[in-house]
């Protein structure tokens, strides 16, 4: 039915739910698994670069390594937990808007189907931003799987 699916990851409850539904049918229908975790520098964007001077603000910097360091850890317990289910994984970090970076890297994958948390880590922002799960859903050319 599905060949590819890619999941998304947060660390959230729902994420690792969303993994789980991914790790339990891939082999029911022969699909690979690709996991993403998307690290968002949200509000320190603007932050990153001066443009009167082109530099990176070292302490904004500090904190976009932190975020990264919370993805590699998020991504080997997804590898811990797909290698304990017996289930091969192909993981990816991204940075940037979660919504772009879920979907650019499903067409760039070939994925025939997203599956993610119905909330993550970003409650609060979803009355700024709008839930990442609402807008993949939105805008995915393919199925997506919403977990609660």
């Amino acid at each position: 039915m599905y060949a590819r699916i890619l999941v998304a990851i947060d660390g959230s409850e729902p994420g690792e739910k969303a993994l789980g539904v991914a790790l339990k049918n891939a082999p029911l229908w022969n699909a690979e698994v690709h996991a993403v975790n998307v690290v968002s520098p949200g509000y320190f964007n603007s932050a990153i670069v001066n443009p009167n001077y082109g530099v990176v603000d070292p302490a904004t910097e500090r904190i976009i390594k932190m975020l990264e360091e919370e993805s590699e850890k998020i991504m080997q317990e997804v590898q811990k937990t797909a290698d304990e289910a017996g289930i091969k994984i192909t993981t990816y970090i991204k940075i940037g808007d979660a919504r772009d970076e879920i979907l650019d890297l499903a067409t760039e994958i070939g994925a025939d189907l997203i599956i993610l948390g119905s909330t993550g880590k970003g409650r609060a922002r979803r009355l700024l931003l709008g839930s990442v799960s609402s807008a993949v859903v939105a805008n995915s050319p393919i199925s997506t799987l919403v977990v609660r």
